[in-house]
């Protein structure tokens, strides 16, 4: 399930990278609106289908705190800015900068929260900080 799950993200961040290349000329928002209005369309029919009474009965916002809107706005701008990304570089470069913003977090969250790490997350952090450091020198001359 896990390599499936993998192909179907690879696939999804390149067909990504395609349709915002596209169009060079067009305004990067009209893109955002397209990509994400599709992905309103999908999430709308999983919550009607699998929370319909619920929201029915409580609200569509029942639950939600001042966290929750903080998550939100982060989630959008975080959005915007791999848009951005996508357009002006392209996914391997999306794929790394989040990989090292993972490990950038966990460096912050060993001193914040006491994070231990496990033999997973450095066997995991080790392949992500060598892919980066080959990808960043080139390729090697044959």
């Amino acid at each position: 399930m896990a390599i499936i799950m993998a192909l179907l993200s690879g696939f999804a961040g390149v067909y990504t990278e395609l349709i915002i290349k596209k169009r060079p000329s067009r305004n990067i928002n009209v893109q955002n609106f397209w990509l994400y209005i599709f992905g309103m369309i999908f999430n709308v029919g999983a919550m009607l289908t699998q929370d319909y009474d619920e929201i029915m009965n409580k609200g569509f916002f029942h639950g939600y705190s001042a966290i929750t809107v903080c998550m939100i706005i982060n989630h959008a701008l975080s959005g915007i800015a791999v848009s951005m990304v996508m357009k002006y570089a392209d996914n391997i470069v999306k794929v790394y900068s989040t990989s090292v913003a993972m490990l950038l977090t966990a460096a912050v969250s060993m001193f914040l929260f006491q994070f231990r790490l496990t033999l997973p997350f450095v066997l995991g952090s080790t392949v992500v900080s060598v892919s980066v450091y080959l990808h960043s020198k080139g390729k090697v001359p044959r």
